[in-house]
């Protein structure tokens, strides 16, 4: 978990309005859920023996005694809400998401226990052009930022439930003749469910996985047609990927077409180089108690792994608003100070500009203590307010002198030229 500010928010701001603008114009809309969903909604999804489910999620007994968990991604709480909210009657559907996900993992770089994801869902269409359009969608999505490291598109299929039904047998022959080089998590999963050893980090079980049969000799003709459709569709775009027969889901809800995309960069490290994973989950509906012929297919993107890839230097920052800068006066005691009246100027002229600029304006209020006592001289203001990473364009300066005279002085902060006029007049300067 971190805090996000300055920069940093900055970025994240950026990186979740390209997406918003760049989904909307593939026809996506948005949806939110909530962050606290049921248990069972993750639990009948995710399955009981996954990481996920075993060790990573945030529960608690709430005081109704309900078991409730903090979402630790995005497509669960999307299918139950389309199920709940009966929109299964207005397929399909194309919704996007963006938001905190929660899991209870051990920290390190790329990894929180509180990241944001920015995703989306194609529901309500089993045809294979979806699952094009879906990766198109994920690589534009990308690709809209200047990223640092070579991106690769991983795409695997799993074929349909014949087809995994024969997998998985394969699957436990091979590992029941290796299960003594397999980690103890993995030599439970061999009873569980094989297909989540190939997920396995265990050094041991990698090994052990690089012989493992491979998925494509147990596709069906159906499903061996369905990913044709889709290696063309995506060869017809463009786009570059490489077949990775070790890349699953261990769910079995998920069918067909899967995929990540990685970034090899040393910002991340290669443990944590998926930036963005998907595939279609054309049983996710029914594991929900929903229609078992509701279909699905989506993405989700990490925000926190692609704000680290990101230089600085790529993120735009607006025009800024024109602080209003107050001159103190001088106490009998020689103390700067801020009278009432001064104040109560400073912001009815922040609120006369607003009136016609774009960008804005607000008072740059230069003492905290409400007695005002040593406020800030007019230099270490201007210096305060030009030392940030997009200086204003203007700034305007107000102090007795201006008060007693209606006015106020506009300073062009690149020329350093000023203005003096009268607060009746001074809109039409901010009028841009």
């Amino acid at each position: 978990m971190a805090d996000r500010f300055g920069h940093a928010a900055h970025k994240h701001e950026h990186i979740v309005s390209k997406g918003r603008a760049a989904m909307a114009r593939f026809g996506f809309e948005p949806i939110t859920t909530p962050i606290l969903e049921y248990s069972s909604v993750f639990e009948r999804t995710l399955g009981a023996d996954s990481d996920v489910v075993g060790k990573e999620l945030y529960k608690f007994l709430d005081s109704s005694q309900q078991w409730m968990t903090m979402r630790p991604e995005g497509t669960a709480g999307v299918a139950r809400a389309v199920i709940s909210n009966r929109l299964d009657t207005q397929l399909p559907l194309k919704l996007f998401y963006v938001g905190p996900m929660f899991r209870h993992e051990r920290p390190q770089k790329g990894r929180l226990r509180q990241f944001d994801q920015f995703g989306v869902e194609i529901i309500g269409v089993s045809h294979p052009a979806a699952d094009v359009e879906c990766i198109d969608s994920a690589w534009e999505f990308v690709n809209l930022f200047s990223i640092e490291g070579e991106m690769q598109v991983n795409i695997n299929t799993l074929g349909d439930a014949e087809s995994r039904t024969a997998y998985r047998r394969a699957l436990g022959e091979y590992f029941s003749t290796h299960r003594s080089k397999l980690s103890d998590d993995s030599q439970r999963r061999l009873l569980s469910n094989p297909l989540r050893i190939l997920d396995s980090k265990d050094e041991s079980d990698i090994l052990v996985n690089q012989n493992a049969p491979v998925y494509t000799d147990y596709l069906s003709t159906a499903s061996l047609r369905h990913f044709n459709f889709v290696r063309r569709g995506i060869d017809d775009l463009g786009i570059p990927y490489v077949l990775n027969s070790k890349l699953v889901r261990g769910l079995d809800y998920y069918q067909h077409t899967v995929w990540e995309i990685t970034c090899v960069s040393d910002l991340l490290g290669r443990s944590q180089a998926t930036i963005l994973a998907g595939g279609r989950y054309d049983g996710l509906s029914s594991a929900l108690g929903g229609p078992t012929s509701l279909s699905g297919i989506g993405w989700a993107a990490g925000i926190d792994r692609l704000s680290m890839l990101m230089p600085d230097s790529q993120i735009p920052y607006p025009d800024q608003p024109t602080p209003v800068l107050i001159v103190p006066d001088r106490s009998p005691d020689s103390q700067r100070v801020v009278s009432e009246d001064l104040y109560s100027y400073a912001v009815k002229v922040a609120s006369c500009i607003r009136k016609t600029s774009k960008t804005g304006a607000y008072v740059h209020y230069g003492a905290a203590s409400s007695n005002c006592k040593n406020y800030p001289q007019l230099g270490k203001q201007l210096s305060s307010v030009l030392s940030k990473t997009q200086p204003p364009r203007k700034v305007v300066v107000v102090g007795s002198n201006e008060m007693s005279q209606n006015s106020v002085v506009i300073r062009d902060t690149a020329t350093q030229s000023q203005l003096l006029v009268n607060i009746n007049d001074c809109q039409q300067h901010f009028n841009e």
